[in-house]
């Protein structure tokens, strides 16, 4: 469906990591997509609003009598399946890995590290690092992607994981030690 992905929002690569999880495959064609999100939201105007186009370019495409102009309304489209297909399959994976069943594994290409004394080892600077997240973690993550947690907190809960899996330093109230920022892309896999 993506074949493509690649991206630096944390909330994009959770959604795109749920595919791996689906047992139904999406609609293929922007038509059939947009029927599918149009019984998820409330409204036409809500779903056009959301993929950044007008409603009645939205209905046009629904009805089959044109295609999604670009890649850029295709591509939307299809995001917005990603983060809505099959809720429930979605969830019984994030359980399992909360509890421990499986695990999360994370890849990242980003600016990680202690705002410290420059020159040191543990001093931040782009990394690339891939690395298994403490179960706690997975199950913050999950939760605040549930309730649609901006992309600030999903990197503060990020950063903390692999600070404690990578550096062995675990964060201490609200002072979070390592900061992940400016990230080039970003994936999961459980």
């Amino acid at each position: 469906m993506l074949d493509d992905f690649y991206t630096a929002s944390i909330a994009e690569a959770l959604d795109f990591a749920d595919t791996h999880h689906w047992t139904r495959q999406p609609p293929r064609s922007d038509s059939a997509r947009l029927r599918f999100l149009a019984t998820r939201y409330a409204e036409l105007g809500a779903l056009a609003s959301r993929l950044d186009t007008k409603p009645r370019l939205v209905k046009e495409v629904m009805k089959g009598r044109q295609s999604a102009p670009g890649s850029v309304l295709s591509q939307a489209i299809a995001k917005d399946v990603v983060r809505l297909w099959q809720p429930r399959v979605r969830r019984r994976a994030h359980h399992l890995i909360s509890t421990g069943h499986d695990g999360m594994l994370v890849h990242f290409k980003a600016w990680f590290g202690f705002t410290g004394a420059a020159g040191s080892s543990d001093d931040g600077r782009v990394r690339h690092i891939t690395e298994r997240l403490p179960m706690a973690y997975a199950a913050r993550l999950f939760q605040a992607r549930y309730r649609n947690a901006d992309e600030g907190e999903l990197r503060e809960i990020i950063a903390d994981a692999v600070g404690e899996a990578y550096f062995n330093v675990s964060p201490r109230g609200k002072l979070h030690w390592v900061r992940l920022t400016d990230i080039v892309y970003i994936q999961f896999s459980y």
